[in-house]
């Protein structure tokens, strides 16, 4: 193929994206708008719209208000929802989290699957319930789309390298949904998923550059968004500070890591070894802190002050703009986070950052795998993508 029409047909295909991206981020909006963004002539938007509604990404909703000089009304396009869907897993301890998403990351279904005690490969027919479930009252033009999984767990080259809490048992995820289903399947570390949630979910007009996204769970891990991109590193490795190890002329020869003493499931063991056992979960913990229990009120107050100080390394690795934690304990009990500032302000040496806590914990794994893979579908990997855009219509 000579050059001139390969590059002809790279710059259609760019600018078909580029309309696609405009709608994404601005919905719902006009031809006229997108022609002005881009500055691209009217003509030229109305065959790359053509293209995009021939092809069934973008819906017509119907007429906007004319401007302030009289003429036709514009027609106000957005991304079609009945295009298809995206299947989303977060493997969680007790858990298989599921949701179905559309094509422009509304959350079309939600459920919980009970996994307790199960092995991956009892959990396998439980996954295929689910997207076989879905398919018996799909609507859509293209039904399934894609699949993403959140792994508790290092993933590289969408393989599971490292599942301290799921033994994988060498089962492919990715080579055994696409032979099955027949579209993209993509792997991801749920810190990592978290971090593209608060990139890509974010409110309008806020983009976040560069950014950490602390989750506290079972264990602890950063997923890092550097210029925009997810950054993994070589093996997939970047952001594991839960398994950093403490430092210090105390050290035992087999030396804790970070994570064994303030992730979520350490504090709940604390609290139960000191209260003779008695079984606890994060709720009964909420409890107790809310009825001044002192054994909880000190704990928390101990995992408030590594908090800050989790906060203070990470922040001197990769001087991010801000910093978010995705822990459902301290959603439950904000009334931490005051804490967690103080003992972040108390050692902050440079210019503070601000630090948020990440809403809806439990949805933000799976509508971070919904973006990745949705971008995939969609080839729009390097694209600036807003997902909440679509809060607005």
């Amino acid at each position: 193929m000579p050059n001139t029409i390969r590059n002809r047909m790279q710059l259609h295909q760019q600018n078909i994206q580029s309309v696609l991206a405009q709608v994404f981020n601005h919905q719902p909006i006009s031809r006229i708008e997108i022609s002005r963004n881009l500055s691209l002539n009217k003509s030229t938007v109305s065959s790359l719209y053509n293209d995009l509604k021939e092809q069934g990404y973008v819906e017509e909703l119907g007429e906007g208000a004319a401007s302030t000089v009289g003429g036709r009304k514009p027609v106000l396009i957005a991304i079609n929802r009945r295009y298809g869907y995206t299947m989303n897993f977060d493997f969680g301890y007790r858990h298989l989290h599921v949701m179905q998403n559309n094509l422009s990351g509304d959350v079309m279904a939600y459920t919980q699957v009970n996994v307790k005690n199960l092995t991956i490969k009892e959990i396998l027919p439980l996954i295929d319930e689910q997207l076989k479930k879905v398919t018996g009252y799909d609507q859509t033009r293209h039904g399934l789309l894609g699949i993403s999984f959140a792994i508790h767990g290092t993933v590289d080259d969408n393989q599971v390298t490292y599942s301290p809490f799921l033994d994988m048992e060498d089962v492919n995820l990715a080579e055994y949904f696409e032979t099955k289903y027949q579209v993209p399947v993509l792997l991801e570390n749920e810190a990592n998923a978290a971090a593209v949630y608060e990139r890509d979910f974010n409110d309008p007009g806020h983009t976040v550059n560069n950014a950490v996204t602390i989750s506290i769970h079972r264990g602890i891990g950063a997923g890092l968004i550097i210029n925009q991109r997810l950054y993994r590193g070589t093996h997939g490795e970047a952001g594991e500070i839960g398994r950093s190890l403490r430092i210090g002329s105390n050290v035992v020869s087999a030396p804790k890591k970070v994570e064994d003493y303030c992730s979520e499931d350490a504090i709940i063991n604390q609290i139960s070894e000191a209260k003779a056992n008695i079984p606890l979960n994060r709720q009964d913990v909420v409890k107790l802190f809310k009825q001044d229990d002192d054994v909880t009120k000190r704990a928390l107050a101990a995992f408030a002050d590594n908090v800050g100080k989790i906060i203070i390394n990470t922040a001197n690795s990769f001087d991010p703009d801000a910093v978010f934690l995705n822990s459902p304990l301290i959603e439950a009990l904000p009334e931490l986070m005051p804490s967690i500032e103080m003992a972040y302000q108390r050692m902050v040496t440079s210019a503070s950052i601000p630090i948020k806590v990440t809403k809806n914990s439990h949805y933000a794994t799976l509508l971070g795998g919904c973006a990745l893979v949705t971008r995939e579908v969609l080839e729009m990997e390097d694209f600036q993508l807003n997902f909440a855009a679509q809060e607005a219509l």
